[in-house]
């Protein structure tokens, strides 16, 4: 008897939660909407930054990468060139932070033993990180960062590193500056 109640509550509730996501006006996917600007002087929001998969065969390479993440928070894309399990996590990626500050990004990357140089993108402050397997670009506007990222176990395969995220950090600002 108990079952039966705790059965018949759970699919009150699921009814419940389901009555109430009707009638709800759908918003067009992010990829349709027009970026629009931030009052906080951040950066406009876009899918992946304002890059495209096409955006990264034609900075890195075709069919050297694959988008396995897209979210509101950024971008993925898996380097193909694995073997097996190993270079797991290797890719390219782009991550925008909301209400950041690039002094902590360049703590983080200081520790992690990587070469600085300061930057500036279209009036916009930034630094590039590096090592032989990795490259970041970090850009700053208003309370935001937008960091493009690469790392690979396999440097030798592709063009330079830094040259992709500076390709594609230039195709951000071009877009969501």
């Amino acid at each position: 008897m108990v079952v039966g109640k705790l059965c018949a509550a759970a699919l009150l509730g699921v009814a419940m939660v389901v009555a109430g996501c009707g009638g709800h006006e759908q918003l067009p996917p992010a990829a349709t909407q027009t970026p629009a600007a931030r009052p906080d002087g951040g950066f406009k929001s876009g899918e992946c930054n304002g890059v495209t998969d096409a955006d990264v065969a034609k900075a890195a390479g075709n069919g050297m990468f694959t988008k396995v993440v897209d979210s509101d928070a950024g971008c993925f894309w898996q380097e193909n060139t694995m073997l097996g399990s190993f270079g797991a996590g290797m890719g390219i990626s782009t991550w925008w932070y909301r209400g950041s500050d690039l002094d902590t990004e360049r703590m983080l990357e200081t520790r992690a033993g990587r070469t600085l140089t300061e930057l500036n993108f279209e009036g916009n402050k930034g630094f590039k990180a590096f090592d032989a397997n990795a490259c970041s670009i970090y850009v700053s506007k208003g309370s935001d960062v937008i960091t493009w990222s690469i790392q690979t176990m396999n440097p030798a395969m592709l063009p330079d590193l830094c040259g992709i995220t500076e390709q594609l950090a230039q195709l951000s600002q071009d877009r969501v500056n």
